[in-house]
């Protein structure tokens, strides 16, 4: 079970609870957030960890960058109203300023640190994205089991149409090789 709530919380949990880097959380009532916590329970009737084994797959080890996970932080005030339901009309993106500052949150699940360089792909439609310092991209080093955020300023220019969504997608690149699986999400212009 995946636990987390918008305002801190204590709970309590029946189970083992973990933070979202996999590191086990002392037993008893769990402050559930804006991180997700995951909560290992007892085994549901019927379910045992045999037959989940017998009709799992064996996976192929994951390579150093994808370890790696990238997730797009948006203000609260920049959340569409009325989408939770999954029936609301277009457009169904964040909706955003003429200049909106966020955080690409930049997670490590391996063993080891790492140096990653972070950039938005290109928008299109009159929008830009460019990282703290002006510039195109960002390179951050993330400790093994860590988080890192970086801050990205997004301008819409004077073409672009209000709600109108478009992509807004993060890639990433480690020093060593090998490309991130990238972050989507829509954007438009409220």
């Amino acid at each position: 079970m995946v636990l987390w709530a918008e305002r801190p919380v204590r709970v309590d949990v029946a189970g083992v609870a973990y933070d979202l880097m996999g590191r086990r959380l002392p037993t008893g009532p769990v402050t559930a957030s804006g991180d997700p916590l995951y909560v290992v329970s007892p085994a549901v009737a019927g379910v045992t960890a045999s037959s989940l084994r017998a009709t799992a797959r064996p996976r192929a080890r994951l390579s150093r960058a994808e370890h790696i996970v990238l997730a797009q932080r948006f203000p609260a005030r920049n959340a569409a109203p009325g989408k939770d339901d999954g029936d609301a009309p277009p457009p169904y993106g964040y909706r955003l300023g003429r200049r909106t500052r966020m955080v690409v949150d930049v997670y490590n699940f391996g063993a080891t640190a790492c140096h990653v360089t972070v950039a938005a792909r290109p928008v299109g439609g009159g929008w830009s994205v460019r990282a703290e310092h002006g510039r195109q991209e960002e390179r951050i080093r993330v400790p093994a089991g860590g988080r890192v955020g970086v801050g990205f300023t997004i301008r819409a220019g004077s073409s672009v149409r209000p709600r109108t969504d478009r992509r807004l997608a993060f890639a990433a690149t480690l020093d060593e090789g090998g490309g991130v699986p990238a972050s989507v999400a829509l954007i438009h212009l409220k």
